[in-house]
């Protein structure tokens, strides 16, 4: 497996809010895996191992004390399990009843080096939960008259226009509802350090209008970022106020959210939950997630009890009943053909789910939002009938153990009304059941390839049952037996694929049971891949795509402040063994220079779609572009200068960052620079495997070892210098 690689890295730079960041959903598309891939466990931990933990935390909790002792105790149990177990760094939760907090707390770790603790008091980026903000703010301006959800967008922005004439197609409702048709999302620029630009959103606009749409306005529903973008412009344009004041005079200010910001808020006294690279890393600086109204948004989970109690029969704030109860129609149902489950992306207006695992399976109505950024984490679980708000935020981890741990804590208040009885809990079903049974010769016709933004698959079917290769590893075939009605199970009954065709095409579907042993099981049923047919290429365009293959491209257009530096999304390797033959990962190749998006799919799978353009310029260095990326391919970078000292200069005119390589006479001598006081700039060094040695911006680190056959970035504002000393 290669170290570096463009599928994912290209999905942690450009669309890092989601993929199952929004759900519990079982198949990640990017680098920040909230899932694992199909036929992999979703949790190492066993039930002994997770009962065995819980038992060695009785000294720890012997000191507990609340209104509800033994709900208190036990979901300290569950918090500590999910970082000592489960990878969180900390984790924050809270409950509120008929507007009463009924448990609220925190556990884990703030800042390492100072041996500080999360409180209840500290924020956490709550990531695309912030589009339930967005959803509460336009429906606002509904009640107020101000907007009709079911007017075209270009009727409150009239300067939004794009190259497909079906933009002027687009409601405000399909905003709400992800079915837009928009392409995703790229969020280039928009993901940094302790940094609010606002770029994002002020270029916002011009990036629509060199863009298509990747499906008809309203034909179906698929997760889509930049539709809440659109939507937190359309709050602006219409109350003539910034998404910020907008949000602060009538949402924040009124609820009493007294720990809830946007990016232009923060101030160095608030406590932002601290996040890291890995275990043992010094803390972070803020992660500034510069698109609001699509994930924006920081907060603690008391906040977002409230904010999510005006969803319930106890609101008397904010929004009516009706609009509030306009906010749960089963709006994504409309553009998804597959067959209805309770752990779907069962969209409503910005919410995930408007019929929630296992919440449906009891009869209970719950509705929920899920969050990730690159460190932030989250989930909010409403249930309107019982006035009951349920929040979990998070550092480390991902939205899916936090929507588990949101379903625990649910499940217990619920039994305590009396609402739910064990029988009913056991009665739910927690996996499949493995039937074998011949395959039907019908379903021969579904072999071959499914392509997703999350992967490649190959399809192979037996006499018994299926097998599975995904491109990205062809050493593990996943062997799934045909147990009856369609569906091939996995081992053990964790999960199941399943296939169905939709206006002439196949499709591939996946349920998926993950169970963290100690705290829950969480269920996810959704489209995963599209069947596409092999594309032959002519000889001269195969060549020019096999001599991409193995190579990085280097990207350019980040800036100084962006994580994706701390991260390495700035580095792309492509591998073209992870592609079908005439396809570019998901994107089906047109001619020698460019890959297009092709398919067609409700939910989360074909979000955040893009179109790969390469070209050389004058001197015959080839660059990419991609949705907001330029970068240069690797033969074009030259060896950093071998001279004592020099400086490094950004372009005046494009602010693009430099890198070089470290050649064979620099390898471990040490590197100093300094940078310009008047403007921005960062450093950042790799080594040959790409992984980072110094990044100034960070660490504060000024000096470095060179690397053998390692990278070197700078970056920084327009025509700002750095100087470097070589010793």
């Amino acid at each position: 497996m290669k170290k570096s690689h463009l599928k994912r890295t290209i999905a942690l730079l450009l669309s890092v809010s989601f993929v199952m960041a929004e759900t519990t959903g079982a198949f990640a598309a990017n680098t920040i895996q909230t899932q694992p891939p199909i036929g992999t466990p979703f949790a190492d931990v066993t039930e002994d191992e997770a009962l065995d933990f819980e038992r060695g935390l009785e000294k720890e909790l012997a000191g507990v004390t609340g209104a509800d002792t033994e709900l208190s105790k036990n979901a300290k149990k569950k918090a500590a399990a999910l970082v000592s177990l489960y990878g969180e760094t900390s984790v924050q939760y809270a409950v509120m009843r008929k507007g009463e907090l009924v448990l609220s707390d925190a556990y884990g770790t703030d800042d390492a080096s100072k041996k500080t603790k999360v409180t209840t008091d500290s924020i956490y980026g709550v990531a695309s939960i912030s589009k339930m903000f967005a959803t509460a703010a336009v429906m606002k301006l509904v009640e107020e008259g101000k907007v009709d959800l079911d007017q075209p967008v270009v009727k409150y922005i009239p300067e939004f226009t794009m190259k497909d004439a079906r933009y002027k197609d687009i409601t405000v409702r399909m905003l709400l509802n992800h079915s837009s048709g928009l392409m995703g999302g790229d969020l280039a620029n928009a993901l940094l350090f302790d940094d609010a630009d606002t770029y994002y959103h002020d270029h916002f606009l011009e990036k629509l209008a060199n863009e298509t749409l990747k499906a008809d306005p309203g034909a179906y529903s698929v997760y889509c970022n930049d539709g809440f973008l659109l939507a937190e412009l359309v709050v602006e344009r219409v109350s003539g106020k910034s998404f910020t004041d907008y949000l602060q005079d009538t949402v924040f200010t009124p609820l009493g959210l007294t720990h809830t910001r946007t990016p232009q808020q923060l101030s160095d006294a608030d406590s932002v939950a601290g996040a890291y690279l890995k275990k043992g890393d010094p803390k972070l600086p803020t992660e500034c997630f510069n698109t609001i109204g699509t994930g924006g948004l920081y907060s603690c989970a008391e906040d977002l009890c409230r904010f999510g109690m005006i969803f319930t029969k106890n609101n008397g704030k904010l929004l009516s009943s009706s609009s509030v109860a306009a906010t749960m129609v089963q709006e994504g149902r409309k553009g998804q053909w597959c067959e209805e489950y309770s752990g779907m992306l069962d969209f409503g207006l910005g919410w995930d789910s408007v019929d929630t695992y296992p919440f449906a399976d009891y009869g209970i109505t719950a509705v929920e939002k899920g969050g990730d950024s690159l460190f932030y984490h989250g989930e909010l679980v409403v249930f309107p009938e019982y006035d009951l708000s349920v929040a979990v935020l998070s550092s480390g981890g991902s939205s899916a153990y936090d929507a588990i741990f949101a379903q625990y804590l649910a499940k217990e208040l619920l039994k305590e009304q009396g609402v739910l009885s064990k029988e009913k809990i056991d009665g739910v079903q927690t996996k499949y059941t493995v039937k074998k049974q011949k395959v039907p010769a019908e379903l021969e016709t579904y072999k071959g390839y499914y392509t997703s933004f999350g992967a490649t698959y190959k399809v192979k079917l037996t006499s018994t049952g299926l097998e599975l290769v995904n491109l990205a590893d062809k050493k593990t075939t996943m062997k799934f037996t045909y147990s009856g009605d369609g569906y091939f199970v996995y081992p053990g009954g964790s999960q199941a694929l399943k296939f169905m065709v939709q206006d002439g095409k196949k499709y591939m579907m996946a349920g998926t049971y993950g169970t963290l042993p100690g705290i829950g099981t969480s269920f996810s049923y959704m489209y995963i891949g599209q069947k596409s047919a092999t594309k032959k290429l002519d000889e001269s365009v195969k060549k020019a795509w096999k001599e991409r293959d193995d190579k990085t491209y280097f990207v350019l257009s980040e800036k100084y402040s962006s994580i994706m530096y701390a991260q390495g999304g700035v580095m792309l390797e492509l591998d073209m063994d992870d592609s079908q033959p005439g396809y570019f990962y998901n994107d089906k190749i047109v001619d020698a220079n460019t890959a297009v998006e092709f398919t067609d799919m409700p939910m989360n799978l074909s979000r955040d779609a893009r179109n790969y353009t390469f070209a050389k310029n004058a001197d015959g260095k080839e660059y990419l572009s991609c949705e907001g990326i330029y970068a240069v391919r690797e033969d074009a970078l030259k060896n950093l200068s071998s001279k004592s000292s020099f400086t490094v200069k950004i372009s005046s005119t494009n602010g693009y960052a430099k890198w070089y390589k470290v050649g064979t006479k620099l390898a471990g001598k040490t590197m100093k620079v300094t940078l310009p006081k008047d403007q921005g700039a960062m450093v950042s060094v790799y080594g040959s495997d790409k992984s980072l040695k110094m990044n100034t911006y960070i660490s504060g680190t000024k000096s470095v070892k060179l690397p053998k056959n390692g990278f070197v970035v700078f970056a920084g504002d327009k025509g700002a210098e750095i100087k470097v000393k070589i010793k």
